[in-house]
């Protein structure tokens, strides 16, 4: 059976970006690794919200990979070795994300107790390197366990994507309510410095940060500076008491795979005031893992990639060209990822043009430009 003919369906898409990607939680028995309750420790941590989908078994993957220990090569040149630690965050993975509020911030607001968590495996493979731009593609492949303890076939995704961009000349700020704008940077700001941008599903834009990767007691880690950005669809479908979230984030290397640390502050701005609610601490970890078949994510990466190049295009060309942005949550009801996902499923074609007027004629109602 085709990948279209498995996966094509826009009403298995939507759900499973819906209730899978970015809802399902562990099995019930992991441990939460944020098992502390903040307030009162004779409390029981509230039960995690995240749904309750259980994934297939994986394999924990035991070796050090070549791309690990080349980071830490010696005599090579900065930038050669910070481009090492970009790569080094391909492979296949077991994915866990986990948050938790630790601290309310503003009068009259309590703190909300529940964690959240949830999960994915995915592949994450280079899909343009040179010397001062490298972007990963990740793409989910998951595996549900059934009631009766069957196995699903797998459901494939497009998931996010990242772009690391050496010493860059401009950065796109959150402004909340949907809305960005371009900022130029000094030589001064940029110099040694990385720009990770990272780009939503449909390959709108979700935030871009700048930092610095380092290098101390044999460990790789990125940090970045303070960055806003909007609320994630774990807080925006849950939440409406804040418009955005601000913090730093940290990526390190571990010998058998990379986790990203987050601290951030839920802001809300009214009357041009800015007040923060609460306070946030998020870890995700990624875990390599074996004998887990990624082959449907190469097979959809493959008779898709064209139409999603044409999408990546428009973005980029638009970005360029404009210094204000607003996009909007959905059109007519849909939101752009779904309209994109239906016809990245549909695509027949590898003419640019063509695809280009596609992607236009889908994604401009979207998308104000200034």
């Amino acid at each position: 059976m085709s990948r279209r003919r498995e996966h094509g369906r826009l009403s298995r898409r939507v759900l499973l970006v819906l209730a899978c990607v970015f809802a399902p939680g562990l099995h019930a028995a992991t441990p939460y690794v944020f098992s502390y309750v903040f307030d009162n420790a004779s409390q029981q941590t509230p039960a995690p919200r995240g749904g309750t989908t259980r994934g297939a078994p994986v394999e924990l993957d035991t070796r050090v990979p070549a791309a690990y220990d080349a980071i830490q090569a010696p005599d090579i040149e900065a930038r050669e070795r910070d481009a090492r630690a970009i790569r080094a965050l391909a492979g296949d993975y077991r994915a866990t994300f986990e948050f938790i509020e630790t601290a309310a911030l503003a009068p009259g607001i309590e703190r909300d107790a529940r964690p959240y968590r949830s999960w994915a495996t995915e592949r994450v493979f280079v899909i343009a390197d040179t010397p001062t731009e490298i972007e990963l593609q990740h793409i989910m492949v998951m595996r549900f366990i059934d009631d009766a303890g069957e196995i699903s076939a797998p459901m494939v995704m497009k998931h996010w994507r990242q772009r690391w961009q050496w010493q860059p000349a401009t950065i796109w700020r959150y402004d909340g309510d949907r809305l960005w704008h371009k900022q130029k940077l000094s030589d001064r700001e940029a110099a040694g410095r990385w720009k990770q941008t990272v780009y939503q599903v449909d390959d709108s834009l979700r935030y871009e940060a700048l930092g610095r990767w380092h290098y101390e007691d044999g460990v790789a880690s990125w940090h970045s500076e303070r960055f806003g950005r909007p609320l994630p669809r774990r807080e925006s479908s849950v939440r409406d008491d804040y418009d955005v979230l601000e913090g730093r984030h940290r990526i390190t290397h571990t010998p058998h795979g990379w986790l990203q640390e987050q601290t951030a502050r839920k802001i809300a701005h009214a009357d041009g005031d800015a007040t923060a609610l609460a306070q946030e601490i998020g870890l995700v970890r990624y875990q390599r893992i074996v004998n887990t078949d990624f082959q449907p994510a190469a097979d959809y990466w493959a008779e898709t990639a064209p139409f999603w190049a044409a999408v990546r295009r428009y973005w980029d060309h638009a970005l360029a060209q404009h210094d204000h942005l607003e996009i909007c949550a959905s059109v007519d009801g849909t939101p752009l990822f779904a309209r994109l996902f239906d016809a990245a499923d549909k695509a027949d074609s590898d003419d640019s043009d063509a695809l280009a007027s596609q992607v236009e004629s889908l994604m401009a109602p979207y998308i104000d430009l200034r």
